[in-house]
């Protein structure tokens, strides 16, 4: 994984925004976990959606969530 620094602006990233940017892919990353409880991966999905909106709003990358 690259490690971005600027936002879609072309703003540069500060220390809330790469937190917030390691908060939603940590949480993309146990959400694609298959050996945990199915209400654990569904909590972590719904958790990862609610990341995602806050880095989106903020311009800090655009992706889909991609999670079902």
């Amino acid at each position: 994984m690259t490690t971005k620094t600027q936002d879609l602006l072309g703003n540069n990233l500060t220390a809330d925004d790469l937190e917030l940017i390691a908060l939603y892919e940590r949480l993309k990353v146990l959400s694609q976990r298959s050996d945990l409880p199915p209400v654990v991966v569904a909590n972590c999905k719904q958790a990862m959606v609610m990341m995602w909106n806050a880095c989106n709003d903020l311009g800090l990358f655009y992706e889909e969530p991609g999670c079902d």
